[in-house]
């Protein structure tokens, strides 16, 4: 069964009764939910589940799609667990997240997620079926305690500009309520609520039955939550669809409801409370939708740099971002720096920060002292220097970002020594933006004119030194830079053999060696062959015998050649091809004819009748057929036959010559082959047979007589002929 696979999963003893509801997913933007589904049962409870079920997805025009996510569920056996891998619009789903529930019914349950984001993607509006659910209710106990159902729902977000800025937050996990755990309370965190405007929410949960209305309530933030008729406030979990007003979801409900009146603007939670004193039902997801326009921040350090030393100055530099968010983020955020957990620095934002949008800076901190030379640098945005934030964000937990500093280490601006080629220009990065250093530059200890930022761009070997100057703080670094000869790879040829037959298409490639070296020392440069492109500029995967290489058909195929220096770093490609055209003839059957005329031989038109036998389904442009009257001739491609050619009695053995001319006249690929062909003569009977002649012995006008008693007259006894009587 597909179920085998997860074996070792299941033979841990189910000590985890129920998952928690939690935060999965959360999308911030113009966006909405909407969701589509349906059960696999044909009746309430019915212990047999349908194998598939549809249900259609109509978006509108101004909607674009963003994300798909399905869920399944229902009983598994015990032996075996649940079914992770099912179908959707004939493609195949595996479950990325899975979800198992041990009630007090003694029956266990599963729930299984996937995102589907690509399918729905790739199919758009339609019906979507939903199959290869490979449950046996039977064997798993629940007919008998009226829990048999199983079913499938997909959440879509989407996209509209007419939308407020709203958070769509999905939260999922797999508890219940029964006559043995009676109340339920699901706290839904991290949600950012603006204002209640088309704020929403949606269940989907599952074994609900519309014949049990006994003390069930859903309770959202103290307000009963009553929608009659589809759900009326004593029976909320009772097999409906809000999304299409239907009744029939046989035990399970995918509904939503607003939220206008009930969530209130700054919260950041929604509490709900479920009860039951009878019905057994399985909450497996809540989604929400919230007018939600703030800004979230967040921040990264993209650099840092002793400064000066003995002061132990470092400059830090860093990007603020406002990346999952809907709002601005405001001018004048605070931002402070840490080490080790020691405020070092502080600053803040200059300017409004939009949407998915960045502001880099710069900013001199003050390591404190007593701190150790290897140590931790954070950098917190929406901090006022003790850990407070004055900025409401969409998620307050991700405004950190840490780095560890060596000190040992951080007076290197440029690192080891740099290695280049000819040619090239390499850019000489102190790493450090702050305006007010003041920047001179050295080449082999003497002065660079003009140069005092804190860049340098150079071309010839040299060691280059830089001392940098910002009040009372320097910092001088130094470092080698050597440029190696370029090597320059030169036209290499193609490589040809010809495909006849007997040739094998082993190339060897170091034939070009001469050709890509060129005048240059094969002491300094060396050459090697590769497969891919990707291997040539990398340098990796080089072919290990290229004297002796086995070409990959079809034919041509291309080899990328490299040419570099001793260090690896200094290189140069090319390319060339290896060429193998196919000249193999079909076999061309004898061709009989007659000398109809009697003019003792019969024009043929021979490229009409052989061509397509020679050419036994190659492509004709990439040939030239030519027939001669000997072998001679054909190998050296003169004197052909003309069209039509008369060939004499009794016949004739004609030489083809097949040649493949994709490649010339650079290259000459052919064989040859040869037809028979048989001119007949044409048999002439005897002018003036003798009559046959009986008598009409019964005197009625007719007689029977055997005309082959007149072959022997006709062809003169010539066993080879063959005579045939017709009436007109």
């Amino acid at each position: 069964m597909k179920k085998a696979l997860l074996a070792l999963v299941f033979i841990l003893p189910f000590s985890l009764f129920s998952q928690n509801v939690q935060l999965f997913q959360q999308f911030n933007g113009h966006y909405d939910f909407t969701a589509v589904g349906n059960t696999l049962n044909a009746s309430p409870n019915p212990c047999l589940l349908q194998p598939s079920s549809s249900e259609d997805l109509n978006l509108g025009p101004t909607q674009t799609f963003l994300s798909a996510h399905l869920y399944w569920s229902g009983p598994w056996e015990n032996a075996l667990g649940g079914d992770y891998n099912v179908t959707l619009n004939g493609s195949a789903v595996t479950a990325s997240r899975d979800f198992h529930l041990t009630a007090g019914t003694g029956i266990n349950y599963f729930a299984a997620y996937a995102d589907v984001t690509s399918i729905v993607a790739a199919n758009g509006n339609g019906t979507y079926t939903f199959s290869d659910l490979d449950i046996n209710l039977a064997a798993t106990g629940a007919c008998g305690n009226g829990t048999d159902f199983a079913g499938w729902a997909m959440y879509i977000i989407y996209e509209d500009p007419a939308l407020l800025q709203n958070q769509i937050s999905l939260f999922d996990g797999l508890e219940y309520i029964s006559a043995n755990n009676t109340t339920l309370n699901i706290q839904l965190t991290d949600i950012d609520v603006s204002s209640d405007i088309f704020s929403k929410i949606g269940f989907l949960a599952w074994e609900g039955d519309a014949s049990i209305a006994n003390g069930e309530s859903l309770i959202i933030e103290g307000i009963l939550i009553d929608n009659p008729p589809l759900n009326p406030g004593n029976n909320a979990f009772n097999g409906t669809n809000t999304y299409t007003n239907s009744n029939t979801l046989y035990n399970m409900d995918l509904d939503y409801y607003s939220l206008v009146g009930i969530v209130s603007p700054g919260s950041t939670t929604i509490n709900i409370d479920i009860t039951s004193q009878q019905d057994f039902v399985m909450i497996n997801n809540v989604i929400t939708s919230v007018n939600s326009e703030l800004p979230d921040a967040t921040i990264g350090i993209d650099g840092t740099g002793v400064l000066c030393e003995n002061l132990n100055n470092m400059n830090v530099d860093y990007t603020v971002y406002n990346v999952n968010s809907t709002d601005i983020l405001p001018a004048n955020t605070p931002i402070a720096f840490y080490a080790n957990g020691v405020l070092a620095g502080q600053t803040q934002t200059v300017n409004d920060i939009p949407i998915d949008g960045s502001e880099s800076g710069s900013l001199i901190i003050s390591i404190p002292v007593g701190t150790p030379a290897v140590f931790t640098l954070t950098a917190v945005v929406d901090d006022i220097g003790n850990g407070t934030g004055i900025v409401a964000e969409t998620n307050e937990s991700n405004n950190e970002f840490s780095v560890q500093i060596d000190l040992s280490e951080a007076v290197d601006l440029f690192g080891p020594d740099i290695e280049s080629c000819v040619g090239m220009v390499v850019v000489l990065d102190t790493g450090i933006a702050n305006p007010d250093f003041t920047w001179t530059w050295y080449r082999n200890g003497i002065l660079i004119p003009g140069q005092n930022g804190p860049t340098l761009s150079v071309t010839t070997s040299a060691n280059y030194s830089v001392d940098g100057v910002e009040g009372i703080c320097h910092i001088v670094d130094d470092v080698n830079v050597n440029f190696n000869p370029q090597p320059v790879a030169n036209e290499p040829e193609h490589l040809y053999q010809c495909n006849d037959g007997t040739n094998p298409g082993i190339f060897d490639l170091t034939l070009n060696d001469p050709n890509i070296m060129g005048a240059q020392d094969p002491t300094i440069f060396s050459i090697t062959y590769h497969e891919t492109f990707l291997d040539s500029d990398t340098g990796a995967n080089p072919i290990a015998n290229p004297a002796n290489y086995v070409m990959i058909p079809p034919a041509p195929q291309t080899i990328y050649a490299r040419i570099e220096g001793q260090l690896g770093i200094c290189y140069d490609l090319t390319q060339f091809e290896l060429r193998f055209p196919m000249a193999m003839p079909g076999s061309v059957p004898t061709f009989e004819v007659c000398d109809q005329d009697q003019t003792g031989d019969e024009p043929i038109d021979l490229s009409f009748e052989f061509d397509n036998f020679v050419l036994n389904g190659e492509t004709a442009t990439f040939y030239d057929i030519t027939y001669h009257t000997s072998q001679a001739d054909a190998d050296a491609d003169i004197n052909p036959l003309p069209t039509p050619y008369f060939v004499p009695v009794p016949g004739q053995t004609i030489y083809i010559r097949l040649e493949n001319i994709r490649y010339s006249p650079a290259y000459t690929c052919y064989n040859t082959t040869t037809v028979d062909i048989i001119v007949h003569e044409v048999p002439l009977p005897n002018p003036n047979p003798a009559p046959l002649i009986l008598c009409d012995d019964d005197n009625d006008g007719f007689m029977e007589f055997d005309l082959s008693m007149a072959d022997d007259d006709l062809t003169g006894g010539d066993p080879d002929l063959v005579v045939t009587y017709h009436g007109t």
